[in-house]
C-alpha cells in the first residue's frame, strides 16, 4: 500500500507543478468580460427628426438585419438625430458568425442610406460595464491647437503602444473634425430662380466617387473607401457653376461663403476646465491585465515628449484589479488560517494538519490546469468560487480523512461523492438564469465545479495515500469515562426529545412550514375583495407569511456597488430646459469649472457635457482633504454656488450624506398602458382614442404618451403644421411644393457630399436661418409657379408636447401612456384593467394594448424561477435516490432545503443586508451543502440501522465540516470596506443557512424518518 502511496503522491505533485507553471497564462480582470448574446448597431444623422431618421434609416437596417439567423428579438429607438438598433441572439447563436453577417448587411444597405447618416457602427453587449472600459487612460495636454496635438499623438504615440502584444485597440479622441461649410443667402437665389437643392446636387456631381466599402482604423473608428475625381485632392468652389432661370451660368463662389472650420459640438470633455487629446487603450480578451498595464506603462515613460507636452494617466482600471487581488490574497490567507487553526485545535495532531495543508495546496494547484483548459477568466465572480471552494474542499478532505482513521477503508466515498454531487448538480442552475446573471456566475460556478471535481479525487486516493505515508495513528483509543458518562445523558435526552417529537410529528413539522411561510402574501390585491384586503389580509399575511414574507418585503434587492467607494467624488449635475443650446449649458458650466479651479484642494474635476439639456462634473480630492471633512465643505459651497448661478437646474451628491436637487420636474404618473402596432399614424390615433377614454373619468387628470415610460414628465414640444388641403387645392398646390419653397431659406446643415479626398464633409447654410423665427415661418412670402403665398394662408402653427423618439418592439411601433389616478389604487387598477378590455375588443388586427405591470404579478419571470428550484430540486432527488436505493429517503434529504432557508431569509431581514448577486450564489451553495450532513447521517444510518448510533460517529466530522465553512467565511464579513458587494451577502447567506440546517439536523430530520429508526440508544460500556 505504501508503495502505491508514493506514486499517488508523486502524480499529484507533478500535476500541481504543471498547474503552477501555467498561472501566468491565466486571463485576469476585475470584472467578466463575456459578451451576451446581443448587437447593438448606432448611427447618427444630425438634425433629422424622429420620424425621418425612423423611415430612412432605422425601418430599413431593422428589416435586414432581422434575417439574421438565430434573432430572438430585435427592439429599435429613431430620436432626433440619430438611433440604435439591438438585435437578441438565442445563447448558442455564434456570435461571430452574427456579427459578420450583420456588418455584411450593413455594407449592401449603406448606398442606399440617405446622405448624412453616419456609417452604423457594431459593438456587443458585456455581462459587465466595467469589462468593457479601457484599461488606461492618458491625456495629452500641450499649448498648441488640437489638430497638432491629436497628428503628434498619432505618429508617435500610437505607434509605441501599437507594438506590445495584448493591445486589442487605441482610440484618441479630443479633436472635432473639420469640415467645409457653404453659406448662401436665400434671397439671392429666389432672385437668381435657384434653390439650395440645385447648390447641393451641383456641389455632390462635382465630387462624385465610388463607395467601395468601410475600413476599421487602429483608433477604433470607420471610415468610408471611395474612389476620388481624378487627381483633385483639394475642394475647390471656383470650379463649380450652376445655371439660373435665365440660363446664365453662374460660379458657385459668387453664391456661397465657403469656411473651413471645426464641426459643430455635440458635446464637450473637459479635465479641470481644459481641452485635451485622450487616449483610451483597451486590452484583449485573453491578455492578464496587470502584466499589460506594467509594460504599457513603462514604454510610455520611457518617452521624449516636445517641450511643454504632457501625458498624464486619467485613470487605471488595473489598480482596482490589484486592490480586489490584495483582498482576496488576504482574506483567502485569512480563512485558511482560520480553518487551520481551528482543525489543530479540534484535532491536536500536526501530522493531521499536514496531511490537511498538502492536500488543499495539491488540490487547488491541480485545478489551475483545468481553469486553463475551460478557458477560465479569474476575475471577482471566479474568486470568489476558488475562495469558497477552500471550505468544500477541506469539508471532503475532513470526512474521508476522519472516516480512514477510524475504519481504514474508503467506503465513505460513497456518501462523499453523493454530498459533493448534489451541490455541484445545484451549481448548474445558473445556465438557466438571464444571460447578463448567467455570464457573470459561470465561471463562478465552473471554478467551484472544478474545485470540487479535484476534491473527490484528493479525498479518493491522495489523503488515504498521505495517512498512509505520513499520517496519524487510528482514532480507535478508549474513551475517557467521563466523556463516556455524557455522551450516554446525552444520547438519553436526544432519544427522550425523538420519542416526544414523534408523538407531535405533525404539529413541529407544520410549525416548521409555517417558519418557512406560505406565499399568500403574494396574491394580488386587485383580485381580492376590499374586505378581506382591509380586514383579514394583514393577519393572514403575518400568521401564514413566515419569514418568507419578512424576505421578500422587508429586504432590500441591491447592491452595495454605490456605497464602495474608495475616495469620496463629488458629483455635480446640471440641466437646462426644452429649447436651450449647446453653448448656453457649456457657458453654465463653465461658471462652475471656474469656481472649482479655486480650490488647491481638488486634484482633478471632470466635465462631460452630454447634450444641451444635460451636463455633469465629478470631482476628486487629494488624499489629505478626502481624509478631513473639506469634501462635506465644498457640497456646502457647492450648493450655495448653484443657487447664485441659477440659470438651470442643480444637482450635488456623491458623498453618504443627503444630496441637493432643486429639479421641479413633474411625476409622469404610476399608472402605464402599452399600445403597439405595425403602422405609426394609426397607432397615435388609437392611443390618443385611448387617452380620451381615461380623460373621461373624473378622477384622471391628465395622460401623457411617449414612446417609453419615465419617471417624469418630459417638456419636450415640437410645432405642427395642420394644413389646409381645400385651400391648397383651389392654387394647385401640394405639401412638396410648400416644403420646397420653404426650404431656401430654413436651410441648416443641408448634406452636399464629401470632399474628393473623401476626408471632409460639406454642408450648406442659409445665412437667414438663425435669423428667422416661427412667425417668419408664417407670414414669409414665397414663390411658386411665378405666384406668391404666404404659409398662413394653407395652414396654421400649433406647439404641442411630443415624443423624442420612435420605439419599436419586434418591429413592432411601441407607444406608452401614462396617468395618476387620484383615489385608491385598488379602485385605479380595477379601473384600468376594465378599460383595457373594453378597448381591446376594438382594436383592428395587428395591434394590441396590455398594462405593462400585469407581467410582474404573475410573469414568466417567478415561473421560470420556480422551474430552476424544482430542477435543482429533481437532481438532487436522483442523486440521493442512486445512493439509498430508494425514492422514499431523497424526499427526507430535500425537506432540509426550505428549512435551511429559514436562516437565511431571517439573517438577511435581522441584518438589513442587501440582497445581490451574492445572496442569490449563497441560495445556490446552500442547496448544496444543506444536504451534505443528511446524506452523511443517513448513509451510516442505513449501515448501523440505528439513528442515535448513527447520530454518534458522524455528528463529529459534520460539526467540523459546519464549523470550518463558517469560520471560513468570517473574513469576508469584516474589514475597513465590509460591506462589499457579492462577498457580504455570500458570506452572510451561507452563515445564516448553515446555522439554520444545523438546528434542523437536530431536531427535524429524526422526525422525518420512518418509526422503525428509533430504537433503544446504544449503551456505552
Amino acid at each position: 500500500m505504501k508503495t502505491r502511496a508514493f506514486s499517488i503522491i508523486v502524480v499529484f505533485v507533478a500535476l500541481a507543478i504543471l498547474g503552477c507553471a501555467l498561472i501566468p497564462r491565466l486571463a485576469v480582470k476585475l470584472m467578466p468580460s463575456r459578451t451576451l448574446p446581443s448587437l447593438t448597431v448606432s448611427f447618427s444623422m444630425p438634425d433629422a427628426a424622429a420620424r425621418v431618421v425612423e423611415a430612412e434609416v432605422t425601418g430599413k437596417l431593422e428589416s435586414m438585419l432581422a434575417r439574421i439567423g438565430g434573432v430572438r428579438e430585435i427592439k429599435s429607438t429613431s430620436t432626433s438625430g440619430g438611433g440604435s438598433i439591438t438585435i437578441g441572439f438565442d445563447s448558442h447563436t455564434d456570435m461571430q458568425q452574427a456579427r459578420f453577417e450583420a456588418s455584411t448587411l450593413i455594407r449592401q444597405a449603406w448606398p442606399e442610406l440617405p446622405d448624412g447618416v453616419s456609417y452604423p457602427s457594431i459593438s456587443t453587449a458585456r455581462s459587465s460595464r466595467q469589462s468593457a472600459r479601457p484599461i488606461l487612460s492618458y491625456t495629452i495636454n500641450a499649448p498648441g491647437a488640437p489638430a497638432a496635438i491629436m497628428q503628434y499623438a498619432e505618429e508617435n504615440i500610437r505607434p509605441v503602444i501599437g507594438r506590445i502584444q495584448g493591445v486589442n485597440r487605441i482610440a484618441l479622441s479630443g479633436e472635432s473634425p473639420m469640415e467645409w461649410r457653404l453659406t448662401y443667402d436665400s434671397n439671392q437665389l429666389r432672385a437668381l430662380g435657384l434653390t439650395s437643392t440645385d447648390i447641393a446636387t451641383a456641389v455632390a456631381e462635382h465630387n462624385v466617387s465610388q463607395f467601395y466599402g468601410m475600413t476599421l482604423t487602429d483608433s477604433g473608428t470607420w471610415i468610408a473607401v471611395r474612389s476620388t475625381n481624378g487627381d483633385s485632392r483639394e475642394f475647390d468652389i471656383k470650379g463649380i457653376y450652376l445655371t439660373g432661370a435665365d440660363s446664365v451660368a453662374v460660379r458657385l463662389d459668387r453664391l456661397v461663403t465657403a469656411g473651413y472650420v471645426p464641426s459643430r459640438p455635440t458635446g464637450h470633455y473637459r479635465i479641470n476646465g481644459l481641452n485635451s487629446i485622450y487616449c483610451n487603450i483597451y486590452a484583449d480578451e485573453d491578455a492578464n491585465q496587470l502584466e499589460l498595464a506594467a509594460k504599457i506603462k513603462a514604454a510610455l515613460a520611457d518617452m521624449s515628449l516636445p517641450p511643454n507636452y504632457a501625458l498624464t494617466l486619467k485613470s487605471d482600471a488595473t489598480e482596482n484589479i490589484a486592490a480586489e487581488l490584495d483582498k482576496i490574497y488576504l482574506r483567502s490567507g485569512l480563512t485558511l488560517l482560520i480553518l487551520l487553526i481551528f482543525i489543530a485545535l479540534v484535532t491536536l495532531n500536526a501530522r493531521y494538519m499536514l496531511v490537511i495543508i498538502i492536500s488543499l495546496t495539491l488540490s487547488l494547484f491541480v485545478s489551475v490546469i483545468f481553469y486553463w483548459l475551460a478557458d477560465i477568466e479569474i476575475q471577482l465572480y471566479s474568486l470568489a468560487g476558488i475562495t469558497i471552494s477552500l471550505n468544500l474542499i477541506i469539508d471532503n478532505i475532513i470526512v474521508m480523512g476522519y472516516h480512514y482513521r477510524r475504519r481504514h477503508d474508503c467506503r465513505v466515498f460513497t456518501a462523499v461523492l453523493a454530498a459533493t454531487l448534489t451541490t455541484i448538480g445545484a451549481l448548474p442552475i445558473v445556465f438557466f438564469l438571464d444571460d447578463e446573471l448567467r455570464l457573470n456566475l459561470q465561471d463562478f460556478v465552473a471554478v467551484v465545479i472544478i474545485n470540487l471535481t479535484v476534491s473527490l479525487a484528493a479525498a479518493l486516493w491522495l489523503v488515504p495515500a498521505l495517512i498512509e505515508r505520513f499520517g496519524p495513528a487510528s482514532l480507535g483509543k478508549p474513551r475517557r469515562y467521563r466523556r463516556t458518562r455524557l455522551l450516554a445523558k446525552f444520547n438519553r435526552c436526544y432519544a427522550a426529545y425523538i420519542r416526544f417529537g414523534r408523538r407531535w410529528r405533525w404539529v413541529i413539522l407544520m410549525l416548521a412550514v409555517l417558519s418557512f411561510g406560505i406565499p399568500v402574501f403574494m396574491i394580488p390585491e386587485y383580485k381580492c375583495s376590499d374586505t378581506y384586503n382591509k380586514d383579514i389580509r394583514p393577519w393572514v399575511n403575518r400568521i401564514l407569511g413566515g419569514t418568507l414574507r419578512l424576505f421578500v418585503e422587508e429586504v432590500y434587492a441591491g447592491s452595495y456597488f454605490s456605497r464602495n467607494e474608495h475616495e469620496p467624488v463629488l458629483q455635480i449635475s446640471a440641466s437646462l430646459p426644452n429649447g436651450a443650446t449647446l453653448e448656453q449649458m457649456d457657458a453654465l458650466v463653465r461658471k462652475m469649472e471656474q469656481f472649482l479651479s479655486g480650490f488647491a484642494e481638488i486634484t482633478q474635476f471632470r466635465t462631460d457635457i452630454y447634450s444641451a439639456r444635460q451636463a455633469n462634473i465629478a470631482v476628486s480630492f487629494t488624499a489629505e482633504a478626502a481624509r478631513s471633512g473639506f469634501p462635506y465643505q465644498l457640497k456646502t459651497l457647492t450648493i450655495s454656488e448653484a443657487l447664485t448661478l441659477g440659470g438651470g437646474s442643480w444637482a450635488v451628491f456623491g458623498l453618504e450624506d443627503r444630496g441637493f436637487d432643486n429639479s421641479v420636474a413633474e411625476n409622469a404618473g404610476s399608472y402605464q398602458v402599452r399600445i403597439m402596432g405595425y403602422n405609426y399614424d394609426e397607432l397615435e390615433a388609437l392611443a390618443e382614442q385611448f387617452r380620451q377614454k381615461l380623460l373621461s373619468h373624473r378622477r384622471i387628470k391628465e395622460v401623457t404618451i411617449n414612446s417609453e415610460f419615465s419617471w417624469y414628465k418630459d417638456d419636450y414640444t415640437e410645432f405642427y403644421l395642420d394644413i389646409d388641403s381645400d385651400a391648397m387645392a383651389r392654387q394647385s398646390l401640394n405639401v412638396y411644393d410648400l416644403y420646397s419653397a420653404l426650404t431656401p431659406a430654413f436651410g441648416r446643415d443641408i448634406y452636399c457630399g464629401m470632399t474628393p479626398d473623401g476626408a471632409q464633409r460639406i454642408l450648406l447654410d442659409s445665412r437667414q436661418n438663425g435669423e428667422l423665427d416661427v412667425w417668419a415661418l408664417m407670414n414669409l412670402p414665397f414663390t411658386v409657379r411665378g405666384k406668391t403665398f404666404k404659409l398662413s394662408q394653407f395652414a396654421t402653427v400649433r406647439q404641442l408636447n411630443a415624443s423624442r423618439s420612435i420605439a419599436k418592439e419586434n418591429q413592432q411601433y411601441v407607444l406608452c401612456l401614462q396617468y395618476e389616478y387620484i383615489g385608491s389604487q385598488l379602485q385605479g387598477q380595477r379601473m384600468l384593467d376594465k378599460d383595457i378590455e373594453e378597448f381591446r375588443g376594438h382594436l383592428p388586427l395587428g395591434y394590441s394594448i396590455e398594462d405593462p405591470h400585469a407581467a410582474y404579478r404573475w410573469g414568466p419571470s417567478s415561473s421560470k424561477n420556480l422551474w430552476l428550484l424544482l430542477l435543482v430540486i429533481a437532481i438532487i432527488f436522483w442523486t440521493t435516490a442512486i445512493l439509498f436505493n430508494s425514492l422514499s429517503r431523497p424526499l427526507i434529504v430535500i425537506a432540509t432545503i426550505p428549512l435551511s432557508f429559514i436562516g437565511v431569509f431571517l439573517i438577511f431581514y435581522l441584518t438589513g443586508a442587501n440582497f445581490d448577486q451574492g445572496g442569490f450564489a449563497a441560495f445556490v451553495l446552500m442547496s448544496g451543502l444543506t444536504v451534505n450532513a443528511a446524506i452523511y447521517l443517513l448513509t451510516e444510518y442505513e449501515r448501523t440501522d440505528n439513528y442515535i448510533r448513527a447520530f454518534n460517529a458522524k455528528i463529529i466530522p459534520i460539526l467540523l465540516t459546519i464549523a470550518s465553512t463558517v469560520l471560513g467565511f468570517i473574513p469576508f464579513m469584516v474589514g475597513p470596506d465590509a460591506p462589499e458587494p457579492f462577498w457580504f451577502p455570500l458570506a452572510l447567506g451561507t452563515i445564516g443557512g448553515l446555522a439554520a440546517s444545523l438546528l434542523t439536523l437536530l431536531f427535524l430530520l429524526p422526525l422525518l424518518l420512518p418509526s422503525r429508526s428509533l430504537r433503544p440508544y446504544p449503551r456505552i460500556h
